[in-house]
């Protein structure tokens, strides 16, 4: 895929969690110009040192740099959490944007305490807690990490299995908490779970980033989905989970003129 000349806007994540954020963006303009890239050679992010979360974050936004495209969408907590605030300076010409604000700022109901479900790494950041303090005063975030959910949720693992791993690590929150945010674009796809173990709303950055497009005129063109690793596969994921046939290309990311260094 060579570069690309209209304003077509770029997505980044790990794999499908960015997908359901492509899907979602896809139903609300889909005359618009977008391009989903799936890192998931590197997934799941979750578990890696910053350092390497900021080499990953790189050498996608090269990628996206290199076929022109000016605007990049973040939809992943981790590279948000970790690096972002660092990436950003160093690409002027571009429009980059996370997604951890637009998904606290959505709760305008008040909740003592909040429970953040995200990666390792995401937790480890306590960026959320942080911004909860700060744009939901009197409100309380609480940080749960869920290892193994992004690696069955991209390895289809069974419903049953993934619902027992839920219960085990969120069943000693319930009646604790009012409300839950979803802190990584993955966990959505098991939303109704999330929400029947805690007995609590569950919150996720979809509605947000639908949003905040919602004021802007999208140029319109073609879409791309691509990943680092099996399009074969991912496709075959995205039948099973979204029931959509989706023509998945194979991206070639690189370390060659990594800008930071």
């Amino acid at each position: 895929m060579g570069k690309v000349k209209i304003m077509t806007i770029g997505i980044l994540d790990s794999g499908l969690g960015g997908y359901s954020v492509y899907h979602a963006l896809r139903a609300a303009y889909p005359q618009a110009s977008f391009l989903f890239l799936a890192d998931q050679a590197n997934a799941p992010f979750g578990d890696k040192s910053k350092e390497d979360i900021f080499n990953i974050a790189c050498d996608a936004i090269e990628w996206f740099k290199a076929r022109n495209i000016k605007e990049v969408l973040v939809a992943c907590n981790t590279i948000s959490a970790l690096v972002l605030e660092e990436i950003i300076p160093l690409y002027p010409e571009m429009k980059i944007t996370g997604i951890i604000d637009l998904t606290i700022k959505q709760i305008t109901d008040h909740h003592d305490q909040i429970l953040v479900a995200a990666t390792q790494g995401t937790i480890n950041s306590q960026v959320y807690p942080n911004k909860i303090k700060t744009l939901l005063p009197g409100s309380i975030g609480i940080g749960v990490a869920l290892p193994q959910l992004v690696i069955q949720l991209e390895n289809l693992a069974p419903k049953a299995e993934i619902e027992a791993y839920l219960t085990s690590v969120l069943s000693p929150y319930k009646n604790k908490v009012q409300a839950v945010i979803m802190a990584c674009t993955h966990y959505p796809l098991m939303k109704s779970a999330f929400e029947s173990i805690l007995d609590a709303k569950a919150y996720d950055s979809e509605k947000p980033i639908v949003e905040l497009f919602r004021n802007r005129t999208l140029h319109s063109g073609p879409c791309h989905v691509m990943t680092t690793k099996d399009p074969e596969f991912m496709a075959k994921k995205i039948k099973i989970l979204f029931n959509t046939d989706e023509t998945v290309e194979l991206a070639q990311v690189t370390h060659a003129d990594r800008r930071c260094q």
